[in-house]
């Protein structure tokens, strides 16, 4: 080999040695992956709890009847809007009536009596009162005069004897006229009728147990709306009179009605194999697109930041990753990564409340910071100190490294 080529060798062997810790750094940094970035801004953390119910109104009477009785007429249909007193439906009163007639008639033999039994009573006594003359003057005998007190002194019972019973034919006639008022069933408040279950010709029974005819209508006052939803024990300490709230109705998942949390039950309801849970009444407020109806089914969102809550830096919840701790019952590790250079820079921070959608961070950021938060099959094998580049269009964007 001569000389000239083996200074050619010696050069491309330098060459390979010296070129190649250049060639594995840029292939240990690879191509630049692409990010979706946003910047630190100060929020208010609204944290939530969730929860599921029914919807329902504030007052909502079960109507049923006092008496036994065929519907004779019905004057409402279901979803009707009535007044307090409206007449709502009437039982057929022929027996009750007949009742009535007969206790007045009954009342009027009683006066008649009373009247008989006065007069009785009045002669018996003047009667008396000359054989008490005559006895004390000598001109009757003692049995004479005894058998008189005797028929004085039965007049005075008899008399009233019929004024007893003339007052209780008075009570029972009132009673039954009670319950000839009560052949009429009237509105006890104003509202919507939400059911109507019973028909013409039908039997009303008086029951304190719903049994087929006990319940003839339901009627609600629609003016207040509520969602009472049942609360979690581990979460009922965190709710609180006057929290906003978002109803979502089963029938309607595409939509979400405001409301403001009215009460908290103070005791609460056990349920088997799901633990304990108290009610919440959330009132609704009204809206044109609020489709309400009764007894729907609906799942609630309270949100429990307090009134006073102030706006402070956060991150969206996608863009903290945890560790694991190293030691058992210590806290996992939080940290999020920052576009610095055209590299990620991994960065550990004290994460605090947090709601659906972002995480309150306590330190380890400044706001203004570019925090890359998607997309999550780049971000889940993100490291630090690869290079990356912003995601065009990004409006967080400051600059594309």
């Amino acid at each position: 080999m001569t000389s000239g080529k083996k200074g050619l060798l010696v050069i491309a062997v330098l060459a390979v040695l010296v070129g190649a810790p250049v060639v594995m750094q840029m292939k240990k940094g690879g191509e630049a992956k692409e990010v979706e970035v946003e910047a630190v801004e100060a929020r208010v953390i609204s944290p939530t709890i969730l929860a599921s119910g029914n919807l329902t109104y504030q007052t909502e009477i079960r109507i049923m009847s006092e008496v036994m009785g065929r519907v004779k007429e019905l004057y409402v249909r279901e979803g009707e809007q009535v007044k307090q007193g409206d007449l709502l439906l009437r039982l057929d009163p022929a027996t009750v009536q007949a009742q009535v007639d007969r206790l007045e008639a009954g009342l009027q033999q009683s006066k008649l009596s009373i009247e008989r039994a006065r007069v009785s009573a009045e002669t018996a006594e003047t009667k008396w009162k000359r054989y008490q003359q005559l006895r004390e003057s000598g001109v009757i005998d003692a049995n004479t005069y005894d058998e008189v007190r005797s028929q004085r002194d039965q007049s005075q019972v008899e008399l009233q004897s019929a004024t007893q019973q003339s007052r209780q034919t008075e009570a029972s006639l009132k009673e039954a006229r009670e319950q000839l008022a009560k052949t009429e069933l009237r509105a006890p408040i104003s509202g919507r009728l939400t059911a109507v279950k019973i028909k013409v010709g039908e039997t009303a029974v008086p029951s304190a147990t719903s049994i087929a005819g006990s319940d003839l209508l339901v009627i609600a006052d629609t003016t207040n709306l509520y969602a009472e939803v049942n609360v979690n024990e581990t979460d009922v300490a965190r709710v609180v009179t006057g929290q906003e709230a978002r109803i979502v109705p089963a029938a309607f998942p595409d939509k979400s009605w405001s409301g403001t949390v009215e009460s908290v039950a103070v005791s609460p309801v056990q349920v088997q194999g799901q633990g304990k849970s108290y009610l919440v009444k959330i009132r609704l407020i009204k809206s044109d697109d609020l489709q309400f109806h009764t007894g729907m089914s609906c799942r609630a969102e309270i949100v429990t930041r307090g009134a006073d809550a102030k706006a402070v830096p956060a991150v969206p919840v996608q863009a903290v990753q945890y560790e694991e701790a190293e030691e058992r019952g210590e806290k996992a590790k939080a940290s999020v990564f920052l576009v610095v250079d055209g590299k990620a820079q991994k960065r550990e921070v004290e994460e605090g409340v947090a709601d659906d959608a972002y995480v309150a961070i306590g330190k380890g950021l400044d706001a203004g910071a570019q925090i890359v938060t998607g997309p999550s099959k780049v971000l889940r094998y993100l490291r630090d100190g690869d290079r990356v580049s912003v995601k065009a269009g990004d409006p967080d964007a400051t600059a594309t490294p």
